[in-house]
């Protein structure tokens, strides 16, 4: 018999021991496992459907106010503002035309407001952007405007601040 012959049965004897030593400490055959064939589910509830009933409204509701209401500044009720309806321009004690704007966005960094100025005047809005130094911090407010009618500031006010994320403010127009 020739060397290599002999070392292979060697090592055939020595796995035959490995495995008669280590499959029977890996698995337990001492008897079959019994298999657990009962339900864990619960049963189905009885459910009974619910009825709601038709909604009733109230009589004493009040009706929402329209745009023209909502967006007057500094009045406290309908009998103080004046309807954008019947809305004429007028001309202030100075004799100069009472103006409206609307102050999109007020800005520390120049390029923000540079940026939103540019968006807006791409998109078609008459706007400007006024500085106001407070020592040595400056503010650039971005406008829209100005106008002499309210309820055409309004209308924009609406898009603009769906458009960009923003909530404008209607201000009277200072030269």
């Amino acid at each position: 018999m020739g060397e290599n012959l002999k070392q292979r049965i060697v090592g055939a004897l020595v796995l035959i021991a490995l495995a008669i030593i280590i499959i029977p400490l890996m698995f337990d055959f001492s008897g079959s496992r019994e298999v657990d064939t009962q339900t864990q589910i619960p049963p189905r509830p009885e459910i009974k459907p619910v009825t709601v009933p038709e909604p009733v409204r109230p009589e004493n509701i009040v009706p929402a106010k329209s745009d023209e209401e909502i967006f007057q500044f500094g009045v406290d009720s309908a009998e103080q503002g004046s309807s954008l309806d019947d809305e004429v321009p007028a001309l202030s004690p100075e004799g100069l035309p009472v103006a409206w704007v609307l102050q999109v966005g007020s800005f520390r960094d120049d390029d923000s407001a540079k940026t939103l100025l540019k968006n807006l005047l791409e998109d078609g809005y008459k706007a400007f952007v006024r500085e106001k130094k407070e020592g040595k911090n400056n503010l650039s407010r971005v406008f829209v405007g100005p106008d002499v009618l309210k309820k055409k500031l309004v209308k924009e006010k609406t898009a603009i601040d769906k458009k960009y994320g923003v909530d404008t403010i209607l201000v009277r127009f200072e030269p």
